[in-house]
């Protein structure tokens, strides 16, 4: 058993990961390759997060938001850097070679133009990061995690998904302590939240089989079944639990959540 460690001097994994290297060394070279770039590039989408989480974290303290609520967005920050190095861990694993550097990708924030005050803007900031994408992500990755078969991914995505939880827990908990003044404008902005994010997840190229599910990569159509079961039984009933509106997303869902 063994615990890398990332640039920034932290651990990859709150636990050791598996020794690995036996096992995928008895693998296609070519399968080795595509789940090797499939780590870098998510490597690459964690360090973007990490610059979101930024973002909430400081929305959060202009908000003057519970501080606890502060306190565990400071910590998905570095959660997030945790993330990208333990992505580039696997990567590694799997290339059977040192990485290059994790690609950079570009972060601008939604603008959110309709927005009529800068609190409102940095709510849905918190909002849709939290409560609408990193719920997807725990879907995306409880299905990952499910399909799993190597102890190596099972430990790896086993860490990424007890973090994402804690992560869509702040936005539900901010929601739940929205201000009364912001509740009726954030109703208007919930579907064109989900709209988005839900694109953003389809946007992203997966397995078009289950060739790769073993290895924790499961096919499109089951990663777009789970996307649409957290809509249907997590993003809809938290939506009316912290007495929000979501008949129009109910609808959307309805006619096959179009994007």
């Amino acid at each position: 058993m063994i615990s890398a460690h990332g640039r920034w001097g932290g651990a990859v994994t709150s636990r050791p990961l598996p020794e690995s290297e036996a096992e995928i060394a008895d693998m296609n070279p070519e399968v080795r390759e595509r789940l090797a770039r499939i780590w870098l590039s998510q490597a690459a989408t964690e360090a973007r997060v990490a610059r979101s989480f930024t973002l909430v974290h400081e929305s959060l303290v202009a908000l003057g938001a519970d501080e606890g609520l502060v306190v565990v967005s400071n910590r998905a920050i570095d959660d997030e850097h945790r993330h990208t190095a333990l992505c580039r861990e696997l990567a590694r694993r799997y290339f059977g070679a040192p990485v290059t550097d994790t690609p950079d990708l570009p972060f601008s924030p939604p603008k959110h133009a309709l927005a009529k005050s800068d609190e409102e803007r940095r709510a849905l900031w918190i909002i849709g990061q939290c409560a609408f994408n990193e719920t997807f992500a725990s879907a995306y990755l409880s299905l990952c995690h499910e399909r799993a078969e190597t102890p190596l991914a099972r430990a790896a995505l086993r860490e990424l998904l007890s973090d994402e939880i804690d992560h869509a827990r702040i936005g539900w908990a901010y929601l739940s302590t929205l201000p009364t003044e912001l509740r009726p404008r954030i109703d208007d902005w919930l579907l064109p939240l989900a709209m988005c994010n839900l694109r953003e997840w389809r946007n992203v190229r997966l397995a078009e089989d289950a060739s790769l599910a073993r290895h924790g990569i499961p096919a499109a159509a089951e990663v777009e079944e789970a996307l649409a079961s957290a809509l249907r039984d997590l993003i809809l009933p938290g939506l009316a639990h912290t007495n929000l509106d979501p008949r129009p997303l109910e609808r959307w869902l309805a006619a096959g959540a179009p994007t």
